[in-house]
């Protein structure tokens, strides 16, 4: 029995328990701290998430113009069922009155952010308003998780918030690479649709409202003219990587073969622009009535005893796809013709009195321009058709009469403008009559592509231009929008008062650009794309 009790007291095979017990302290804390921690971090990537997103759905809303900021802080603080981005956390219970949604309670939006220097409040340099907005730094709420576990070590909770930077990228997409300055953030209004539009070159510090300049987006000459022959950007290119050029970078020659009129054979801009491509790209408009005419010359010989011949009328005009379907006829360039009556522009710019300077005022020589290109058609009867007043009727109105009557009343025939020319000269027997008259056409006379173009509409940004000062980066200048220019006349040297520079466009403002099929134009010709910086 003696022997069993010793074995007893030397046994040692229970030894660990008190250390065990001492451990378990420490161990149940380890275990809790790992769980509770892991929460936490669960936690912190949902809230960050939620800052992510709000940070990039504010972003989207930062077009400069009037109302980003409040647009920006609704999409993120609207009630949770109208946000543009809404979030919730599983991992929070400090019964918050927002619930499980992810609140954001601080918004700062920069119109400089300094991605280099790791404090991101000093990194901001807070816009001043609505033009000048480009970056958002967005703030949660703080949100706690209390602990399951660690309380038995004395930590009953952990309050976490997350903070997240986006800016937006703006590109312009599938334009002509040409924007004018205005002075309203809001241009183009309905009150503006109608008016004429006097754009001049820009250089230098002569960044006013009208004038116009170019973006560059990189393949310099080459790639702006070859946009303004009509073949359009290359995709979409971004703002901040492209620049403004003053100047004119022969942009009236490109923008002139719209109406038919070419800078000659063996040009960058001469009728094969319009021949050579399948697509028709480049080529002029079913209907380009301007001020010039077409010195066009017939010679007939027959035996002096015939009787002379008459004066035939003005020629055919060029079909689909090809040149002049008559190739006896001379091609001659075009010249001004004061008698060939094109689309007037507003009284006022002639008369140099227009209030809005390089913007007239909607009022335009209608009669005279209906009395001498449709003789028996009145104002009213056009403006009934299209359903506006005799003084309320646009240039494009007349326009869209012109091609949608030219198939039943010979609207868009061409005209003889003035006497014509008869010379003759006898040799032996016969004798040869040339007839030479001016012609005015309505239709292309050099080339022509598809019938339905309407290459008379140039899309061109609207920016704000203070902060240009000859070549400049976009991002110096506010663009605003893409507006429709209705081409009203080519641009050529004009002896008219005020209209003597043929590096100027004139146009008639249309309104915002809308895409085919009617829908708005904003993110077909301009699109904003939000990314995170931090």
């Amino acid at each position: 029995m003696w022997s069993s009790v010793h074995r007893f007291f030397r046994n040692d095979r229970a030894a660990v328990a008190p250390t065990v017990a001492l451990a378990l302290f420490a161990l149940i804390a380890v275990g809790g701290i790992s769980f509770d921690y892991a929460r936490l971090a669960a936690m912190d990537t949902e809230l960050q998430q939620a800052a992510d997103q709000a940070a990039l759905a504010a972003a989207t809303q930062l077009d400069r113009g009037d109302g980003a900021q409040e647009r920006a802080t609704a999409a993120i603080q609207n009630p949770i069922d109208n946000r543009l981005s809404a979030n919730i956390t599983r991992f929070a219970n400090d019964g918050s009155a927002s619930g499980n949604s992810v609140e954001i309670t601080n918004i700062t939006f920069c119109k400089e952010f300094d991605d280099d220097n790791p404090d991101t409040t000093a990194a901001c340099t807070v816009a001043d308003d609505d033009t000048d907005s480009v970056f958002v730094i967005v703030t949660t709420e703080l949100r706690t998780a209390n602990f399951a576990f660690t309380p038995i070590v004395a930590a009953f909770s952990g309050t976490l918030s997350s903070t997240a930077v986006a800016g937006v990228q703006s590109s312009i997409c599938n334009i002509a690479p040409l924007f004018v300055c205005v002075n309203d953030s809001n241009f183009p209004e309905a009150s503006d649709v109608g008016k004429g539009l006097l754009m001049k070159t820009g250089a230098q510090n002569s960044w006013f409202p009208g004038n116009y300049g170019f973006l560059d987006f990189g393949a310099g000459n080459p790639g702006v003219i070859d946009a303004l022959l009509g073949h359009g950007l290359n995709g979409c290119q971004p703002i901040d990587e492209s620049n403004t050029e003053p100047g004119n970078k022969n942009a009236t020659d490109a923008i002139n073969t719209r109406f038919d009129i070419y800078a000659g054979s063996g040009s960058t801009n001469s009728p094969s622009i319009c021949t050579d491509l399948a697509d028709g790209t480049g080529c002029p408009d079913q209907n380009t009535g301007k001020d010039l005419t077409m010195q066009m010359t017939y010679v007939k010989t027959q035996k002096i005893v015939d009787p002379a011949p008459t004066a035939p009328v003005c020629g055919t005009a060029a079909t689909p796809k090809t040149g002049n379907p008559n190739p006896s006829l001379a091609y001659s360039d075009f010249a001004l013709n004061d008698a060939a009556k094109g689309m007037p522009r507003d009284t006022c710019h002639y008369s140099g009195t227009c209030a809005g300077g390089n913007f007239g005022d909607a009022n335009w020589d209608r009669t005279t321009y209906m009395a001498a290109n449709h003789p028996g058609v009145s104002v009213a009867t056009v403006a009934t058709a299209m359903g506006k007043t005799s003084t309320t009727l646009t240039r494009y109105d007349v326009y869209q009469w012109e091609i949608a009557n030219q198939n039943t009343s010979g609207t868009l025939d061409p005209l003889q403008v003035g006497a014509t020319v008869l010379t003759t000269k006898d040799t032996g027997a016969n004798r040869t009559y040339t007839f030479k008259k001016q012609c005015n056409f309505r239709k292309p006379r050099a080339a022509q592509g598809a019938a339905a173009q309407e290459r008379r509409i140039l899309p061109v940004v609207a920016a704000k231009c203070e902060g240009l000062n000859g070549a400049s980066n976009l991002d110096e200048f506010q663009a605003i929008r893409v507006f429709n220019v209705f081409l009203t006349e080519p641009s050529m040297q004009r002896t008219l008062p005020g209209v003597t520079d043929d590096k100027e466009i004139y146009g008639e403002v249309l309104g915002p650009a809308e895409v085919f099929g009617g829908t708005g134009g904003f993110q077909y010709y301009a699109r904003n794309r939000p990314y995170l910086v931090r």
